[in-house]
């Protein structure tokens, strides 16, 4: 039998990334977030309305996702719970620029760099559609035909509701 549950959230096991974008006082920044999907060249990914990341990504209309694997949650961590900060400097994270001026995480193989299509508010979040303009992933996982490694991939998935969380 099933019983309701009664918490203001639920996750229940979605991949963790780091949201990419310049930053008018920090130059660029990161921002951890584990609301995402993507069909085809599509992205859809939602965080709070007044975040940082929220607000600087609406001023520039593209930003990055940068996937990584179960080495960086220390990482994931800092970035996920420092607002407003210089999060590369609190990481130890480096970056390099993508073609769209957004800083791309080096420690993560997968990279993805967006263009916004529409930013929907929804009560206390917004969710963004982007088109993906850009994919790259680090050789190591790239088949010898030119395919996605999938099978040595490790990323961090987050599951947990407002009583605790697990990757």
């Amino acid at each position: 039998m099933k019983e309701t549950i009664d918490t203001r959230k639920l996750y229940f096991g979605f991949p963790t990334f780091f949201l990419g974008y310049k930053d008018r006082i920090h130059g660029y920044n990161i921002s951890t977030c584990s609301s995402i999907y993507s069909l085809g060249n599509m992205l859809v990914c939602a965080m709070r309305t007044k975040s940082n990341a929220i607000q600087e990504i609406s001023q520039t209309g593209v930003f990055s996702v940068s996937v990584p694997q179960m080495d960086l949650v220390r990482e994931i961590e800092i970035a996920g719970f420092n607002s407003h900060k210089d999060k590369f400097n609190l990481t130890g994270l480096t970056y390099s620029l993508g073609e769209a001026d957004v800083p791309l995480v080096d420690a993560c193989p997968l990279v993805i760099e967006c263009q916004v299509v529409e930013m929907v508010p929804c009560g206390a979040l917004t969710n963004v559609i982007a088109k993906v303009t850009r994919r790259a992933l680090d050789s190591d996982f790239i088949t010898e035909d030119g395919n996605f490694r999938k099978e040595t991939f490790d990323p961090i998935s987050y599951i947990g509701d407002g009583a605790g969380r697990l990757y």
